[in-house]
This record gives structure tokens, sequence and C-alpha cells, in this order.
């Protein structure tokens, strides 16, 4: 385990210190843990932002510009497998 000295304001550092308590119950290395936590969803948020954005960068270069209606010769016509 590596050790990490921050510098937070007092406003953070209360916060802090309440979501650990209720979220640890005050356990030992409830601090770490829940700064570890907040890590981890901060990496899955960024990780969601991304793949929102190929996604619509995806959408956006899609040939089929169709209004939403097909019919089920179309999708027997197109190739799944190269």
């Amino acid at each position: 385990m590596v050790q990490i000295v921050l510098s937070i304001s007092e406003k953070h550092n209360k916060k802090l210190r309440e979501l650990a308590m209720r979220e640890f119950k005050g356990k030992k290395g409830a601090l770490s843990a829940i700064v570890e936590k907040g890590i981890d969803l901060v990496d899955a948020q960024l990780k969601q932002e991304v793949a929102h954005e190929k996604l619509i960068q995806l959408a956006k270069s899609s040939t089929w510009k169709g209004d939403g209606k097909f019919n089920r010769s179309e999708l027997y016509d197109r190739k799944i497998f190269s």
C-alpha cells in the first residue's frame, strides 16, 4: 500500500469524514476506503463518457439514414459476416 499526503479544504475534509463514517461506520481504514471508492467511481464515469462519445461518433458515421422503418427483406439482404 502507498501513502499519499493530500491538502483539501475544510469543507471537503468534513464531507470525506462524514462519507467514511456513513459508508464504513468509522472502521479502521475508512478514509482510505472511501477515497479508493471515489477514485473507482470517477474512473468508471470517465470510461462511460468515453464510451458514450464513441457511440455518438458511430451513430453519426452510420451509413443507414432511414426513417426508422424497415422491412424483413432489408434485414435478410445485409451481410453480417464477410
